[in-house]
């Protein structure tokens, strides 16, 4: 079986052909026209689509799957609004590539995504409740709960980002202040670095650095380096992080976690002091809850799994 995907981001898009499987066989990847509307994106990924079909001498495909950065109504195939691409309100992008390929297209938020891909192709294939977190420029999630998706009554469980981790915190691109992305995801940590005026003109290291171009993984770099702000930062950033897992835990009682997106690739700079600042943050009410690190093309592979899940 062939299975073509997309993950339509803010930045750019990724076309995939993998199979059943998860094995991803081919990725071609283009910058988003972002200012050029439904039209535009149809276009171009019906184009990539035949591209990576032709490279790959592959005259079909069973099934199509695309992920989107954003609000999406995944029963009928629409982009409900983009954040970062002009003129998609209520698109329906399945149509689309559906009347010109002419098998089943599935829509779903890329979160969303990824969270189906862990069940289907990674550890989470033996954890019937659990949580994905991606902790990137933003912070988002899925919900495995008895084995299955879940998605709440408005289809947009998984939000986890926009719990508030400290009131009267940062205000955070949603309208509320303190929330867990304003705080712990790359942008957050990167605000909390820049806005400490003198702190970074005492860093020995960020201050060699054009306050625009600190991201997430500069702090952790300058963090091993011995900059005593860049540790600050990072063991604030991983403190939040843990208060947010433990929030997460004692709601759903969750037996696993997994964890992708930018700030996953510090791997044991992040992954073993948050394990112990979990164990820590959960007090009396201590279980036994393992923290992963999410599959490492699990957004490729998320383009995958839609198509196969059975929802």
């Amino acid at each position: 079986m062939y299975i073509l995907g997309y993950d339509v981001g803010g930045t750019k898009i990724t076309a995939i052909l993998g199979n059943e499987n998860g094995r991803i066989i081919d990725t071609v990847r283009m910058r988003t026209l972002r200012e050029y509307g439904k039209e535009g994106l149809s276009n171009q990924l019906i184009e990539m689509g035949k591209n990576i079909l032709n490279k790959n001498k592959v005259d079909h495909v069973d099934k199509i799957g695309i992920i989107f950065a954003g609000p999406v109504d995944s029963k009928n195939g629409v982009i409900i609004s983009s954040p970062n691409i002009i003129g998609l309100k209520n698109f329906n992008v399945t149509k689309v590539l559906e009347d010109y390929f002419n098998v089943p297209v599935t829509l779903e938020n890329d979160a969303l995504a990824s969270t189906i891909a862990e069940k289907l192709f990674g550890k989470a294939k033996n954890y019937d409740n659990f949580v994905y977190m991606t902790l990137s420029t933003g912070i988002g999630g899925g919900i495995f709960i008895n084995g299955k998706l879940y998605k709440g009554s408005h289809e947009m469980a998984g939000e986890l980002g926009h719990m508030v981790i400290m009131p009267n915190g940062p205000l955070c691109g949603c309208g509320r202040r303190g929330c867990f992305e304003s705080i712990a995801s790359g942008r957050g940590i990167t605000m909390r670095v820049v806005e400490d005026i003198k702190a970074l003109q005492d860093s020995t290291e960020l201050s060699k650095i054009r306050p625009g171009s600190i991201d997430a993984k500069i702090v952790f770099e300058a963090k091993r380096k011995g900059d005593m702000l860049a540790q600050l930062i990072v063991e604030e950033t991983i403190y939040y992080i843990a208060i947010g897992i433990v929030n997460v835990v004692n709601i759903l009682d969750i037996d696993s976690i997994f964890i992708g997106g930018g700030l996953s690739k510090e791997g044991d700079n992040l992954f073993k002091p948050l394990r112990m600042a979990v164990n820590e943050e959960m007090k009396s009410f201590k279980r036994p809850i393992k923290i992963y690190k999410a599959l490492e093309n699990g957004a490729d592979l998320g383009a995958i799994a839609v198509t196969l899940y059975e929802y």
